[in-house]
């Protein structure tokens, strides 16, 4: 524009005219205050004045404490990378359905390595996955009839074979511990033990050896015998093999199982419903006790017990156990936690730093022992057992019952996922311990299971006779990729 004087006014803003660049830090930080992660991202690529502001630690304090709440304790030096790794690196997206079971499926695991799901349910079938970007039915095996059933299953390390739990909705209440071959194409029972305790679900001590428990005849001094009970399979010939129809009453009257008995439990009125195994090398590295360098043959037995009237002194105990020893012993704990709590589900991590309970605490009204409302999830450190238990926990609108429905947890470095609805998988971050999310199902969930190898993907299965992969926004964006 020409002025009087013969001189331009130019209606183009330079540097100098743009208002933008007049505020200053204070003003800038209260308008990004107010936008969301996306909007602050792309804030942050306008200019280098804008993506410095954009990175102020407050802004992202913000928005992690408004995604979770006031008081929270962050694993990351950064807020921004606080929030990224909740947003990015846990398993809330699901990524597949997997529908090959006929009735409710009662539990997952996966193998050491990752590469193996196993599940099993009230069709009394185990399925064995492989796991990948589309994850696939490898073998599936009918290992008994209605009215018994499978609750549990479990790899060993070698991935060789599975142990699985079966017991029966008669008023027999039969249990049974069996062993299944997965080493070839087809899957097929070796073994088979019944069980002194109907919910005790067993576990590997070794890659040819499982725990199973009896009742001792004697009243007192002993009430319930820990045994190891190693198979073999050299009794099977190729039509035993690929038999299709072989179920787990017809291995009984096979011979191949010996068995040794490895603790007595002499505390009148209590069963172990639930086991797992630790390396005593790994338990004794962590603990103040002096290493015993001699102790070459020796591990930590877990028992969960819990009393037949369902009244106190329930708890996580902890033994040292010989290998080496000729006769089984009464061993006095090295370590007890008691709950006054009915145990739904224990799971031990990957990498046997972590137990990890689900627990309903138990309280008396009138001459009767109810179970809480409230579900517990309780974490024990095997890294240093002398620390407190984690306990998470969220009220939650079950009903007080007589009877509860068990529930398999499973726990990682820095996730703890849970049910404490019936519908609902609750996935807590172990370092702020709040909810960071609900993985809803159509009906009530069974089990989860988090990868050995990866936090960021979860496996769950529930009442609708599914299987659910969940990722990561993280591990979704790669198999986009790859």
């Amino acid at each position: 524009m020409e002025l009087s004087d013969g001189s331009y006014l130019s209606l183009v803003p330079s540097e100098m005219d743009d208002p933008w660049k007049d505020l200053t830090d204070p003003i800038l930080l209260t308008l990004f205050s107010y936008l969301n992660v996306q909007e602050l991202n792309n804030a942050a690529r306008t200019c280098k004045n804008w993506c410095r502001i954009a990175q102020d630690e407050s802004l992202w304090r913000n928005l992690t404490l408004k995604r979770l709440g006031c008081q929270y304790l962050r694993k990351e030096d950064s807020w921004k990378l606080e929030l990224k790794r909740l947003i990015c690196h846990v398993p809330v997206h699901l990524h597949q359905t997997c529908t090959d079971h006929v009735d409710e499926v009662y539990n997952v695991c996966f193998s050491n390595s990752g590469s193996l799901i196993a599940t099993c349910g009230a069709d009394g079938i185990v399925n064995i996955w492989k796991y990948g970007i589309n994850t696939v039915l490898l073998i599936s095996k009918k290992v008994t009839d209605d009215p018994d059933y499978v609750n549990y299953v479990e790899f060993n390390d070698a991935e060789t074979h599975l142990l699985v739990h079966s017991t029966s909705r008669s008023l027999e209440y039969d249990s049974t511990l069996a062993v299944l071959s997965i080493q070839r194409d087809i899957m097929y029972i070796v073994a088979a033990r019944h069980s002194g305790v109907r919910h005790f679900r067993g576990t590997w001590l070794n890659n040819e050896t499982f725990l199973n428990v009896n009742k001792s005849d004697l009243f007192p001094p002993y009430d319930v015998v820990l045994t190891a009970c190693r198979f073999h399979e050299d009794v099977f010939d190729e039509d035993d093999r690929l038999l299709s129809e072989l179920r787990i009453p017809d291995c009984f009257s096979k011979q191949n199982v010996d068995t040794k008995d490895l603790l007595k439990i002499e505390q009148v009125g209590f069963n172990p419903d639930f086991v797992k195994v630790i390396d005593w090398s790994e338990w004794n590295s962590s603990s103040n006790e002096p290493k015993d360098s001699s102790a070459t043959n020796v591990i930590v037995i877990a028992l969960y017990k819990q009393r037949l009237d369902r009244s106190g002194e329930n708890g996580a105990v902890f033994y040292k156990v010989s290998l080496d020893s000729l006769e089984s012993l009464v061993i006095e704990p090295i370590k007890t936690v008691l709950t006054n709590s009915a145990c739904l589900g224990v799971q031990l991590s990957a990498n046997h730093r972590y137990m990890v309970y689900n627990l309903r605490r138990l309280s008396t009204e009138g001459v009767y022992i109810m179970h809480e409302k409230d579900v517990v999830t309780m974490v024990i450190s095997l890294e240093n057992t002398e620390e407190q238990p984690e306990i998470f926990c969220d009220p939650k609108p079950a009903d007080d019952s007589l009877t509860i429905s068990y529930f398999f947890p499973s726990v990682s470095e820095d996730l703890v996922a849970n049910e404490s609805e019936p519908d609902v998988v609750f996935l807590w971050d172990r370092h702020s311990h709040k909810v960071v999310s609900r993985l809803h199902h159509h009906t009530g969930v069974s089990a989860v299971a988090f990868h050995p190898r990866d936090q960021e993907v979860l496996a769950s299965v529930a009442d609708d006779k599914k299987l659910r992969i969940w990722t990561s926004l993280n591990r979704k964006e790669s198999y986009i990729i790859d």
